[in-house]
């Protein structure tokens, strides 16, 4: 009596869907790209009839994978780029500091401020206490520009007039803002003393010296990955354009629609529709769906191709690579293998690919040399942990894709 019999034929039904399936791929001869639907067609005495629905695996036929060559430039790191990074740097730390007198470009206010169009206020056009950088160009033209010379506790109505491209209930519209403005800032940028170095928190970095060596080093070490992964994707290019890729039309629809969706997602995040998206951008919705499908071609290509290679050149992790990474990681951070196990979690496979993106990228670079200068570039020493990892292939899977197999 405490027993369901329908879950009891789930549960039945659920341990033997995958080798159920897998024995009919077996025998037909086809590979999923993407996760099967089971459909339960039939209940019979001796067992149920399944349909799976799939879409099959490209047909990938691939050129040479070896013997390319593209640029490979030696890095290098000039004085100018050591003091920009280090200027960004202080200037990253500076202060903010009340002053009494008229704002001008550079400096930060704080602002009340309503918008009105015909007269009337319009939703989104107000804020209370809001901080702006003048400069920064993030209100429409003429705004910011308008706010230079008003000085605290200063009112003002500024007539500007929005842009053609843009949301359609105020598109090429007149409007006037009326701005209080409270408070003028001025950015005081320290000076470089190694007081200033202390307070910008670089492990090891205490003096000047020792700053303008580490930008050169991370700066170098930038520059060098970035070099080596143009070189990388041209040899990934050649290798691709001597590819070719089949695969069903409802893969290229659903990534391009999934890449629509995501854009949905992102502009309403940021407080927009998708239709106020289009106006500003110039687009329809049905021209927006066409450049994606051209974005998605690409993207599915040089997917396919990377899976392929991969496959064809044993370059997928096995579990015991996986488990060695994992112990190395946990000996490199101190920690034991359960811990380190608990934060991947359903992670795991983010391990996994990062295996196989470093084997694809030595296996591209052992197949693919590129000549080394006569007077190698000076080898950058380990900086940030960050910024010390080594670049690998770009290779992420397509935006929407299951998984395949089981």
């Amino acid at each position: 009596k405490s027993i369901d019999p329908n879950r009891v034929a789930q549960e039945a039904l659920n341990a033997v869907l995958n080798p159920a399936f897998n024995a009919g791929l077996r025998e037909v001869g086809l590979f999923p790209h993407d996760q099967a639907i089971p459909e339960v067609v039939e209940m019979k005495e001796e067992g149920p009839v399944i349909k799976f629905t799939f879409t099959h695996a490209p047909k990938v036929t691939l050129g040479k994978v070896s013997g390319f060559t593209a640029e490979h430039p030696v890095a290098s790191v000039s004085e100018e780029d050591i003091s920009a990074n280090i200027s960004s740097r202080l200037e990253g730390a500076a202060d903010l500091v009340s002053v009494e007198r008229e704002a001008k470009l550079g400096d930060t206010v704080i602002i009340d401020f309503v918008g009105y169009v015909d007269g009337e206020a319009f939703d989104g056009g107000s804020a209370d206490n809001y901080e702006l950088a003048l400069g920064s160009n993030s209100f429409v033209p003429g705004f910011e520009e308008a706010l230079v010379g008003m000085k605290p506790d200063e009112e003002k109505d500024i007539d500007i007039t929005f842009p053609e491209q843009y949301v359609a209930e105020l598109a090429g519209k007149p409007a006037t803002f009326h701005v209080t403005l409270h408070e003028v800032k001025e950015k005081v940028i320290p000076a470089l003393t190694d007081e200033a170095v202390l307070d910008l928190n670089i492990r090891d970095v205490k003096t000047v010296d020792e700053l303008k060596e580490f930008v050169r080093k991370d700066l170098l070490q930038k520059k060098v990955n970035q070099i080596e992964q143009k070189y990388l994707n041209d040899i990934l290019d050649q290798i691709i354009a001597e590819s070719t890729v089949e695969y069903p039309d409802d893969v290229l629809e659903k990534q391009a629609s999934t890449m629509v969706e995501n854009t949905k997602k992102q502009v309403e995040s940021n407080g927009l529709t998708f239709e106020q998206f289009l106006q500003i951008t110039g687009a329809t919705e049905e021209s927006y769906l066409e450049s994606q499908r051209e974005a998605a071609k690409k993207d599915l290509l040089r997917y396919f191709v990377i899976e392929e290679i991969c496959a064809a050149n044993g370059l997928n992790p096995t579990k015991e690579e996986v488990e060695a990474e994992l112990s190395r990681q946990a000996s490199t951070y101190g920690v034991d293998v359960k811990t380190l196990r608990q934060y991947y979690g359903e992670n795991l496979d983010r391990l996994a690919n990062d295996i196989r993106s470093a084997k694809l990228t030595r296996f591209l670079l052992v197949n693919n040399p590129y000549s080394v200068p006569e007077k190698p570039a000076e080898e950058p020493a380990p900086v940030e942990e960050a910024e010390a990892k080594e670049e690998q292939v770009e290779e992420s899977k397509p935006e929407g894709e299951g998984e395949t197999g089981e």
